[in-house]
């Protein structure tokens, strides 16, 4: 390459030649012109911004109305399903007592700031790093639910924007940014006492508790100014979700997240080290006082009402995105219609039937009795504090009594209060003191909760959590909240419908009934040692069989299975440890409650079908605008004809002189005959507990489905099993269907044909052979069955034998026919013989009779036989010729 002058000169003209000078005239043009666009653009969006941020905040409040600016105090009306009224909802001024932050103790200042907002005293009414923190983590996590709101924020949302009535996520961003930068003003305006003051007289604190005056009065008896750090601990941690940390109805949740307070306000140097080991060593629960207080002016929710504000407050957080405090003053104040599924009608027969005194009676015993809820605070003469609760009680008279077993269910109220008051007496001597409070619930016993639904639609029509006069609102409801431990109603859902569902069994398919061991424990029927022999499904159900029930669990539907159609049928209480070959009889870590058990019978009754309970339709505004709607949601938990035979066996049970030839009993308490209805078709099925702790029975007609669950909340045991419950039962269903005017009606059995079968094979009868067996627990009769399980053999149980009287060997061709016996036996299976006697072994052939003969007559005797063989039925049968030439048996 040169370098010369020349060279350099060439490529001097060539890069300024004309051409060239053009193009980068050109391209400095397209340059330029981005540039501009670049610019134009960045400030159009940057005013856009700026236009855009100056709307949402010329429609922010004044700071000037931070005390006039006050949600619309308009009553929320509650109606039946008739259109009725329920309940009226109004934000009475007694629910919430305001008092001066100069009257709240540090420690309740300290607990809330430091699990609410722990930079309150330093952010100027919007924390930046909260913020930063939220972002960041929902960048990475993808869900922003993390919230970053100051307390001034949190002040602002529920008393200027009325709980943010927002419908869309971008209304909720403009909202957001009208808070924050109103909570900047705020904060010029008033100073953070103000603020806190304001807050602290806000906040819902559960239990119809608004302010934490009123919640120290509700779950202290005290002032607010009375309490100390622990007490003031409790109410801080019920603030993010009062249902959960209700420290009345979830003391575990709210200790749980009372901790983490501690833990933080000895971080910030709140409180000292031995403050701190303190209040995390005493049980502050016992403290807290069992006694509701009630809106003045209102009645108490009934337990449907409960139901429904309870499920409409969850239905505005997790639908329209309100906090708890928010929705609940909107369901208080926002003049809102809620239209629930109630039938007053078939309510109110549940409510007297419930709670009339003279049902809980089995003839010979009266079961109403009082237990004991007790709560007593004692100081003593040096100043000392101590805190009782009924455990205590029952302790102190154990002890009197030589450790003999204490009980704290009483015969009358005046027996309760003797209790109480000798215990009392006590202490007061023991410490020279005085009460500080005290509080005595009594509750009637045993106790009883229903459930009335109707099937096609999942609508509640009635429920009732309790027995005895309610108090006060939002109290336990036993119906949805308790669990308890199902009993033999789990035998339908976990075995014999799945078996019939999937893995091809019929109602009568059989099982061996004998001693069967599970692990190292047997398996017995709940009426003792006594053994069937072969039963079939359709007398499992009427007899509520414990060992047939686990042998198809185990043999055939599998312990997985059997969990996935419980969890299929709506139960969620069960958990995987609860798989094992007894999980059909309803022996659970954690119970299943009455609404989901109703539920899961309810699917049956409607054809398989599951419908998600409602108890509400529809929620909306004054002016008519639907906030709210909830439909039932549906799922096909088993095949319509599966239900169609569940639903058969369990009308015999009921109906046991019915359309089918009745199954023995052993004991008439596993059927179910007093929960029969004159004129209506009822199926259903019992439940009785170890130790007769929980009564069930769930049934329905072809209208409705009712389940009924009564027993002592603290489980003891009845004794001997009564059975007023179903009797009950029957009173509530016989009336609903008179008051509701229901037609007689039976269930649809379309779909199924019949057959004539031996109880004791499961298939076709052998006409002459399996209806003149001498076993009173063989029965032909005619069962249900889908077109593809008709059974299409014969029975091979039963064999016809000819004996000889007079040597007991089968008889040969000479044998006279005056000594020739017919007579039919059972045959068992060898793999059944496992020695344990059963009402079977009864009707076998005698030891050695198959494969004998005669040896007695040995040539002819003209004698006219008086027992001959039929052309039909040929010589001598042996126990394996066990079918006679059978004839074809008509089905439909």
């Amino acid at each position: 390459m040169k370098y010369d002058i020349r060279s350099v000169e060439d490529k001097i003209r060539a890069i300024t030649g004309d051409e060239v000078r053009e193009k980068n005239r050109f391209r400095l043009f397209l340059v330029a012109l981005l540039m501009l666009l670049l610019i134009g653009g960045f400030f159009t969006a940057v005013f856009t911004g700026i236009g855009a941020f100056a709307e949402i905040l010329s429609n922010t409040p004044k700071v000037s109305d931070l005390n006039t600016v006050k949600p619309s105090a308009n009553k929320s009306i509650v109606y039946a399903a008739d259109g009725s009224v329920m309940q009226e909802l109004i934000m009475s001024g007694s629910n919430r007592i305001s008092v001066a932050y100069e009257e709240m103790p540090r420690e309740l200042i300290y607990a809330f700031i430091a699990i609410e907002d722990a930079r309150f005293f330093s952010h100027n009414g919007v924390d930046v790093k909260g913020v930063i923190r939220a972002i960041a983590r929902g960048t990475a996590s993808g869900s922003f639910n993390e919230g970053a709101s100051t307390i001034t924020q949190q002040l602002i949302k529920n008393n200027i924007f009325d709980g943010g009535m927002e419908n869309n996520f971008g209304d909720r961003i403009e909202r957001k940014f009208q808070e924050q930068f109103l909570a900047l003003r705020v904060e010029q305006e008033l100073p953070k006492t103000t603020i806190l003051e304001y807050y602290l007289n806000t906040i819902n604190l559960g239990s119809n508790s608004l302010g934490v005056q009123v919640a120290a009065n509700r779950y202290f008896g005290k002032n607010v100014w009375e309490l100390d750090l622990s007490e003031c601990t409790v109410l801080a941690a019920i603030t993010s979700n009062p249902s959960r940390y209700n420290p009345i109805t979830h003391p575990d949740n709210n200790q749980r997240r009372r901790l983490i307070i501690l833990s933080y306000m000895l971080r910030n140097g709140n409180i000292s080290q031995a403050q701190y080991d303190e209040a995390v060593s005493e049980d502050v629960y016992k403290r807290v006082a069992t006694a509701q207080a009630e809106y003045t002016g209102q009645h108490p929710f009934s337990y449907f009402t409960d139901t429904v504000f309870e499920d409409v407050l969850q239905a505005l957080q997790d639908e329209l995105g309100y906090t708890d405090t928010q929705a609940y003053k909107l369901l208080y104040s926002g003049g809102l219609s809620i239209h629930t599924t109630m039938d007053p009608v078939i309510q109110a027969i549940v409510d007297e039937e419930v709670n009339n005194p003279e049902n809980y009676t089995d003839g010979t015993r009266d079961f109403t009795s009082w237990s004991l809820e007790y709560r007593l605070g004692v100081r003593a003469s040096g100043g000392e504090e101590y805190y009782y609760d009924e455990q205590d009680l029952k302790a102190f008279y154990t002890a009197q009594q030589d450790r003999a077993p204490y009980s704290l269910i009483y015969d009358t109220e005046e027996d309760l209060h003797a209790a109480v008051d000798g215990f009392r007496e006590h202490l007061l001597a023991l410490y020279d003191g005085d009460v500080i409070n005290e509080s005595i619930s009594a509750t009637l016993q045993p106790q009883a909760s229903v459930v009335v639904m109707d099937q096609a639609t999942g609508y509640v029509k009635a429920i009732t959590g309790g027995r005895g006069q309610k108090t006060a609102s939002l109290t336990l409801n036993r119906a949805s909240e308790s669990t308890r431990q199902p009993g033999s109603t789990f035998k339908v859902l976990s075995t014999y419908a799945p078996a019939v569902d999937i893995y091809g069994a019929t109602l009568a398919s059989t099982e061996y009934d004998s001693e069967y061991i599970v692990g190292n424990r047997p398996v017995r029927n709940w009426w003792g040692d006594q053994y069937m022999g072969y039963a079939n499904i359709r007398e499992g159900i009427m007899s509520s069989m414990n060992v047939l029930a686990v042998k198809f669990l185990e043999n055939l539907v599998t312990e997985d299975t059997a969990y996935d159609y419980v969890r299929d049928f709506g139960i969620t209480t069960v958990i995987r440890q609860d798989k094992s070959p007894v999980f059909t009889l309803g022996g659970l870590t954690y119970g299943v409650t009455n609404l989901e058990l109703t539920a899961a019978y309810a699917a049956i009754a409607n054809n398989g079908t599951r419908m998600e309970p409602v108890f509400w339709t529809k929620v909306t505004t004054s002016d008519g605008t639907v906030l709210l709607e909830n439909r039932s949601s549906q799922s096909a938990v088993i095949k319509a004809s599966t239900a169609k035979l569940m639903t058969s066996a369990m009308e015999s049970s009921v109906n046991t002189s019915g359309y089918f030839i009745p199954f023995p009993i052993y004991n008439v308490t596993a059927s179910s005959r007093e929960c029969a209805i004159e004129n209506m078709a009822v199926a259903g099925k019992s439940g009785t507990t170890t130790n007769a702790n929980d009564l069930w029975f769930v049934g329905y007609t072809p209208y409705l489905t009712c389940g009924i669950w009564s027993g002592y909340d603290s489980s003891v045991s009845f004794g001997e099993s009564p059975g007023y419950h179903k009797s009950i039962w029957q009173k509530i269903m016989s009336r609903v269907a008179e008051e509701k005017q229901q037609r007689p009606a039976s269930f649809d059995y379309s779909g199924l044909v019949k057959a004539t079968i031996c109880s004791k094979s499961g298939l076709l009868a052998v006409s002459g052979v399996c209806d003149q067996c001498s076993d009173a627990n063989c029965h032909v009769y005619q069962e249900y069955f889908t077109p593809e399980t008709l059974p299409a053999d014969y029975c091979n149980r039963h064999a016809v034998y000819y004996v000889c009287r007079t040597s007991g060997s089968l008889s040969n061709s000479y044998c006279p026919g005056s000594v020739v016996q017919r007579v039919v036996y059972l045959s068992v299976d060898p793999k059944d013989q496992d020695g344990i006697f059963t009402d079977d072994q009864k009707h076998t052939a005698p030891e050695g009779l198959t494969g004998s003969t005669c040896s007695i007559h040995t040539q002819k005797v003209e004698e006219p036989p008086v027992v001959t063989p039929t052309e039909e039925e040929g010589p001598a049968a042996s126990a394996s010729e066990t079918e006679v030439h059978p004839q074809p048996q008509d089905t439909e």
